[in-house]
């Protein structure tokens, strides 16, 4: 019965509170109330939208048709990508989820890698373990590469000779290629295309680095035979190089010149490709070349009797005297080697050279203190590293620096927190209860006549005045009346009030 009663008190002083607006307060009030409703819908759709995972990729068409299936009968949002080819879950579902595709044998196509060769029968022929055994490598390369971060799939082709010691040119070396799709917005620098390219040729026997092909989604060339490593942090390499090379010459100027008076631009150009030089060199001592003797050969020989040696050997023979006389024979030969020094040097000339320098400096030309151009090109010119003979160029101009300005601050959307979201839910509250007040306010208020209308008694005067008729002046009655209300008035109605103040006059003056 109480509860009763307090439901019918509320009802009643709600009641009451609205019959104290009028029709055009309340439109007011509901459009107000519309549009707080609009805001608290548009922020809860915003701040309730699920952010979405990566559920599956690379997916042929009958897995994906499975998944989304066993999905829409379990009630779980998903999102397609990529042709429908990757499956987005919520990023809170994405493990539950895989575990329960997992238990239905989804995706059925999902056996890569060397778990691929559990299912090779003893039967099968070499050509078909060769095929499964290559697909199976390929399969857990491209697993490898996935894990590197940046990039979302992987896909290796590798091209190995044949294993049969029957096979002509058994001596072919295996190359690959490997094709890799990032995600948005991420390049792969060059020491993660190195770590691909090591990857796969660390995996294959008999591999060269070399033999690595990598080649982005949009088709750049990151790593090919003959070309190197380029990879599309050259270009953020480079940058860096100017970078820093123009903050030490700024650094430099505005130590000189003072702050804001020079402003230096570097453009380099670097050569990224690896050079190796093969070179042999010759000692020598005093213009000849450094021998050493390596091997020594001594022969001598010696004959003793009459006549001439049996055969003509050759060599010093003493003439014979006579007929019957003794002769002697002697032969001695010297042999020697020698081996001359020879010096073989390899050298790697290591990427990222500089192969050109450019250096453009402006210097402001109200700058007070008479500093030469020279000077500063020379301090420049020995800060840079400038080689002439390289082709490098720098230009120093005095120019007169436009007025800095200070830059206008960055828009921002005010709906980039939450925390923004709820200030600005606040401040429409506000605003609506602010209108609500004075609505309130202004409906209880009673406006009753001041004056006498037209059809109200006149006011008599004094003898020879005449019976004047004032308007009819509305003022509330459950107020008093406020001074500079009363001020506004007598500024808005001058010839009202000047009659009003002769009536009173006349009125005391009769008394």
């Amino acid at each position: 019965m109480a509860s009763t009663d307090a439901l019918s008190n509320v009802t009643k002083s709600l009641k009451k509170f609205a019959d104290g607006f009028t029709t055009g307060q309340k439109a007011v009030v509901l459009v107000g109330i519309a549009i707080v409703v609009a805001i608290v819908f548009v922020v809860s759709s915003m701040t309730s939208k699920p952010t979405y995972g990566v559920l599956f990729t690379n997916l042929s068409a009958s897995d994906a048709g499975s998944i989304t299936t066993k999905l829409a009968s379990a009630g779980v949002p998903y999102q397609l990508a990529d042709s429908g080819s990757v499956i987005e879950v919520p990023q809170n579902m994405v493990d539950q989820e895989r575990i329960a595709m997992a238990q239905a044998g989804l995706p059925a196509n999902s056996t890569v890698g060397l778990s691929l060769l559990s299912s090779v029968g003893i039967t099968t022929s070499q050509i078909t373990q060769q095929a499964d055994y290559q697909a199976a490598l390929q399969g857990q390369l491209e697993q490898t590469i996935e894990a590197i971060n940046g990039v979302q799939t992987a896909q290796v082709n590798l091209a190995l000779p044949p294993t049969d010691v029957f096979a002509v040119g058994g001596n072919q070396t295996p190359t690959a290629s490997v094709i890799v799709t990032l995600n948005n917005g991420v390049t792969l620098s060059s020491t993660q295309v190195q770590a691909i390219v090591h990857l796969v040729a660390s995996a294959i026997p008999n591999m060269n680095a070399k033999g690595v092909t990598v080649v982005d989604q949009n088709g750049d060339v990151l790593a090919a035979p003959g070309q190197g490593i380029t990879g599309t942090g050259s270009s953020s390499a480079t940058q860096a190089y100017d970078n820093t090379m123009e903050a030490s010459l700024q650094s430099m100027l505005d130590s000189v010149l003072g702050p804001n008076q020079a402003n230096v631009r570097v453009s380099a150009t670097l050569n990224y490709n690896q050079v190796t030089t093969k070179s042999q060199q010759i000692p020598t001592i005093k213009g000849k070349p450094q021998s050493a003797l390596t091997q020594s050969n001594t022969q001598t020989q010696t004959f003793t009797g009459n006549g001439t040696v049996a055969g003509g050997t050759l060599g010093a023979v003493t003439p014979v005297a006579g007929n019957g006389t003794k002769s002697n024979y002697k032969q001695s030969s010297a042999n020697n080697s020698y081996a001359v020094g020879q010096v073989d040097q390899t050298t790697v000339q290591a990427p990222g050279q500089v192969q050109r320098l450019s250096v453009a400096v402006a210097v402001n030309s109200k700058l007070k203190g008479g500093y030469s151009l020279a000077k500063i090109k020379n301090m420049v010119a020995a800060a840079a590293g400038i080689v002439a003979k390289r082709g490098d160029t720098l230009s120093v101009v005095a120019l007169p620096f436009a007025t800095q300005t200070a830059a206008p601050a960055a828009a921002t959307s005010p709906f980039s927190s939450i925390f923004s979201i709820g200030k600005i839910l606040l401040l429409v509250l506000g605003v609506v209860g602010a209108i609500l007040l004075m609505a309130r306010s202004s409906a209880r208020t009673e406006i009753e006549p001041l004056f006498l209308d037209a059809g109200a008694p006149t006011m008599a005067l004094g003898p020879g005045d005449e019976t004047q008729l004032m308007p009819a002046l509305s003022m509330p009655t459950a107020q008093p009346i406020v001074a500079d209300d009363v001020l506004d008035y007598i500024d808005k109605q001058p010839d009202d009030v000047a009659k009003l103040l002769r009536i009173w006059m006349g009125s005391r003056g009769t008394r």
